[in-house]
């Protein structure tokens, strides 16, 4: 056998040949240990210093808003409570001048001196706004005064003025729209009609307020209660106004009126009854009339006329009669048309028996 080579198990060689020692190895591995350990440490260290100081920063903005919440809700106390004197303030002023207020107000104090030494009058049919008892109503509100020369519209208090004042300016816009001046006019009572639709409208009978009506003879009664925009009823590209029909526009118009009048008798006596004067007037009058407030002799123009004869019996026990008006008329912007009659008590308050209206051709 070959004898054995010990240098073949020694670390000498290869620790030669790259410069290497056993003990060398041993120092640098202990080395790179104790160094990782202090970086672990440092970086522990500094987490625990950042977690700190992001906790005392959020603890001193907590107790910032705290105090700002504590100074807001003091200043909105003070504010409401600040509010509450100034209105307590303001209502006992204001309630200390009514109660002590003995002056006249500033803006009427002449006016108001003027009326308390002599009455304002002007002639009433300056401020008519129409025939109807609604509008003839409306001059209630002053005093009357009969002249030679008419009735006068006479004020005694800043009021009546102002009211007085109102009607003339309405007066005044009709005077304007019959013109032509303002072009502006009220649309029809029916939504959605375009304006390639004639002017067309039919009114019905209503229930007439006959309190404080007297009867004359040869007197004439305006009927100023339609029904306009209900049952049957309408209006389109027109406008309903206290009983009349307004003209939206000139042209060539047919107006057609129906009144039925109705009388019953009493059999023992054969006297009319159920309606007042009824027997009085042996005949019947049925008008049709037009209104322009720029027209004169009052602003009225009679159009037609029908007149019916009663018929008596002596077993008469009811009479009807119904007379019909019809015909082309040319009518102009702010023309209102409406009906009178002779006797308004015995006109038959069936919607389907009175009625009136027309229609553009």
């Amino acid at each position: 056998m070959s004898q054995y080579d010990q240098s073949l198990d020694s670390k000498e060689p290869f620790l030669k040949s790259n410069n290497l020692t056993s003990s060398g190895n041993c120092s640098n591995s202990n080395v790179i240990g104790t160094n990782n350990s202090n970086g672990n440490n440092n970086a522990s260290n500094g987490t625990v210093t950042n977690i700190k100081s992001s906790s005392n920063e959020l603890q001193a903005t907590v107790a910032r808003l705290r105090v700002w919440l504590f100074a807001i809700t003091a200043v909105a106390i003070a504010g409401f409570v600040i509010l509450i004197i100034v209105v307590s303030c303001l209502y006992a002023h204001l309630n200390y001048d009514l109660n002590h207020h003995t002056h006249k107000p500033k803006v009427g104090e002449q006016m108001a001196a003027i009326l308390d030494r002599e009455e304002l009058c002007v002639p009433c049919d300056e401020f008519r706004l129409g025939p109807s008892l609604e509008e003839d109503s409306m001059l209630k509100r002053f005093n009357l005064r009969d002249t030679p020369s008419g009735v006068n519209c006479c004020v005694d208090q800043p009021l009546q003025l102002l009211e007085l004042l109102k009607m003339h300016v309405e007066r005044r816009i009709r005077q304007e729209v019959a013109k032509g001046t303002i072009s502006q006019w009220p649309r029809a009572s029916k939504e959605g009609s375009s304006s390639d639709v004639k002017p067309a409208a039919h009114l019905m009978m209503a229930s007439q307020d006959l309190e404080g009506v007297t009867y004359h003879h040869g007197r004439q009664y305006t009927i100023g209660n339609w029904i306009h925009n209900d049952d049957l009823a309408f209006t389109i590209q027109a406008s309903y106004r206290h009983g009349r029909i307004v003209i939206p526009k000139d042209g060539f118009y047919f107006v057609y009126s129906q009144i039925s009048f109705m009388e019953v008798f009493d059999m023992q006596s054969n006297e009319g009854y159920g309606s007042r004067g009824s027997s009085d007037f042996p005949s019947l009058s049925h008008y049709l009339f037009r209104y322009n407030i720029q027209y004169h002799n009052g602003g009225e123009e009679k159009l037609a006329q029908n007149s019916i004869t009663k018929c008596w019996g002596q077993s008469k026990s009811y009479g009807e009669y119904t007379s019909y008006l019809g015909a082309v008329f040319y009518l102009r912007t702010a023309d209102e048309i409406f009906i009178k009659v002779s006797n308004i008590s015995m006109v038959a308050a069936d919607p389907k028996l009175s009625y009136f209206g027309l229609f553009m051709i």
